[in-house]
């Protein structure tokens, strides 16, 4: 129902957006951005960079299709190459297109909406971040979190493939084939709209000191494709 290969040689904004926006202190307390100038797409691959705008001033990068492209149900999968975890992580996730807390209603689940976090790789190890969060990002902020092990992550072949199957009952996600994490609770699984995101993250948790990345290449996060089925 949806994809992008990514073969051309721009983004295609009838399906994205190449996101700017000031972000909340990253990785070591240096101001964080998402700056869209970091976003190419070229040699069969979406490409999502790191680069540094300044004394302790750095910008990551996001594409997302919110308010062009959300859906409810189905399975999505990214085949992605994760640049080493230094200060920085490549994320795949989708979030509610409507918000965590709809209205400014805190229900104490994530029926009504959440962040699915499918792949977040916050470490140097072989290993990544499966969560969740629902009711909002302040006080009121619940999250589940999973991690997960993941030979070759870092090492070997360059594209892995991340994927969620999302039923009305269960969430399943998968590992170049393998499945990491089901989520059967009732409390914990959307069942709204929700739209995808790849981001390439300048973030506290990601293992690493930011100031020691490369930001060239060796640093870029590289999608060859998103698909989504229903």
């Amino acid at each position: 129902m949806f994809s992008d290969e990514f073969t051309g040689r721009s983004l295609d904004t009838s399906k994205w957006n190449a996101v700017e926006q000031h972000r909340s202190p990253g990785n070591h307390g240096v101001d964080y951005w998402y700056k869209s100038a970091n976003v190419h797409v070229g040699g069969g691959a979406l490409e999502l960079g790191i680069s540094q705008l300044g004394t302790d001033a750095y910008g990551g990068s996001r594409v997302d299709s919110q308010g062009k492209f959300d859906f409810t149900f189905g399975t999505i999968e990214y085949a992605i190459h994760v640049p080493p975890t230094i200060g920085h992580l490549a994320a795949a996730w989708l979030q509610a297109a409507n918000g965590l807390t709809p209205g400014g209603v805190v229900d104490g689940t994530a029926r009504d909406g959440e962040e699915i976090d499918i792949v977040e790789t916050f470490s140097t190890d072989d290993k990544f971040g499966v969560t969740v969060h629902w009711d909002g990002y302040g006080a009121d902020h619940r999250q589940s979190n999973t991690v997960v092990t993941a030979p070759g992550l870092h090492d070997g072949t360059w594209y892995h493939t991340f994927t969620l199957d999302w039923t009305p009952t269960t969430m399943t996600f998968g590992y170049d084939g393998d499945v990491v994490r089901t989520i059967t609770d009732p409390a914990l699984i959307s069942q709204v709209k929700e739209f995808p995101i790849a981001s390439n993250e300048i973030i506290s948790y990601a293992q690493g000191d930011i100031h020691d990345a490369p930001l060239d290449w060796h640093s870029t996060m590289y999608v060859d494709y998103i698909r989504i089925w229903q």
